[in-house]
Parts: structure tokens; sequence; C-alpha cells
């Protein structure tokens, strides 16, 4: 496929994404909020807070595919969010701690961060035994590092089923890495490091 012919499709495919699913999934946000007032439902809820992830994962999208430069500033309300989501769907106690972060960010670093924060969520809560998660977030130096710390069972085996590969991936395509470790005091803690802003 010619230069030309690759502009022209990620330009057919960004305005079909936007004025098809986006368009759908931003009203499907609106018709759940009005159901929301009718019968305080936390299915309800939980259905909003999935649709507007989906949103969101599209919109990102189509700032990759129209190559323009884009920052994201919701970063830590999202992973307030999704820990608020794993606390009222399973009953862990969800913390999050914000030693010091940026108010802005790429785009594309905060989507490969939000999807390794979402994968040790996802970790603790199918296989950690975890009454108890924090996540916390740092600048540390001329870095971000996030770190999800839980009390549970601790590693076990984490080459095996843990979703580490993926996560690595990202970690690796943003110049950072991923350390597992298990703490004195028990339960699992996920670190990841990546070099921020310009240096991507």
């Amino acid at each position: 496929m010619t230069s030309g012919a690759l502009a022209e499709a990620r330009t057919w495919l960004a305005r079909e994404l936007h004025d098809g699913a986006v368009q759908h999934l931003t009203v499907m946000v609106v018709e759940l909020e009005h159901l929301k007032r009718a019968s305080a439902s936390a299915a309800l809820e939980r259905l909003q807070a999935t649709t507007r992830s989906a949103l969101a994962d599209l919109r990102r999208l189509l700032y990759e595919l129209r190559e323009e430069p884009a920052t994201e500033t919701g970063f830590t309300e999202s992973i307030r969010e999704g820990l608020e989501q794993l606390a009222t769907t399973t009953g862990i106690e969800a913390d999050l701690v914000i030693h010091s972060w940026p108010d802005e960010m790429p785009s594309n670093q905060a989507w490969h961060l939000s999807r390794i924060t979402s994968e040790a969520l996802t970790n603790v809560r199918r296989h950690s035994g975890a009454s108890r998660v924090t996540v916390t977030l740092q600048v540390v130096g001329a870095s971000l590092a996030i770190t999800v710390t839980d009390n549970g069972r601790g590693l076990g085996n984490p080459e095996s089923g843990f979703g580490l590969r993926g996560m690595r991936e990202r970690a690796h395509l943003l110049d950072g890495r991923i350390t597992l470790e298990t703490p004195p005091e028990g339960g699992t803690r996920v670190r990841c490091i990546v070099p921020f802003g310009d240096s991507l």
C-alpha cells in the first residue's frame, strides 16, 4: 500500500469510528445517565463506567489515526474511577495515593500506563485473594512511577497467567520497565517506571 493510500485509509477509518461507534457510545452514556436517575442501580453505574471507558479508548485511537498531537489531562481521574469500580464490584478496599504527578501527559503514554495499571488491577481481582490494593503515582526524577501493591497471597508463578508479557511490552514501548516483587509484609508489588514526556 502506497503512503497516499495508507493516509486515505487512516482518514477513512478515523471518520467512520467518529461518526459511528463514538457517536453511538456517546448516546449510550447519556441514556444511561437518565436511567440512573430513574433507578439508582449499581449495575447501571457499572455499565455506564464501562461505556465511558470504551468511548475513551476509541477517542485515543482516533488521535493516533489522525496523527494529531494529543495530551491527556484525565489520567488520575481514570485511575480513581477504575479503583472505585473495583471496590464496588469486589469489596476490595482500593486506594489511590498521589505523591506527585503531571497535570498533563502525552496521550500515547497515558494510554499504555492506563492499560498496565488496569492489567495489574485485573490480576488483583482474579488471582490475589487480596482485601486491599493501593495504586501509588509518583514522579521520580525524569520518570513516572506507578506502583500497585496488594495484601494478597503473593506472586506464586508470575510468568504463568499473570498478563506480565503484555505489561512488559507496553512498558518497553515507552522505554520503561516493569518489576514485580513480594514485599516483606506479603502480597504483591507491581512497579512500572517510564521516562516522562519529550523523551518518548
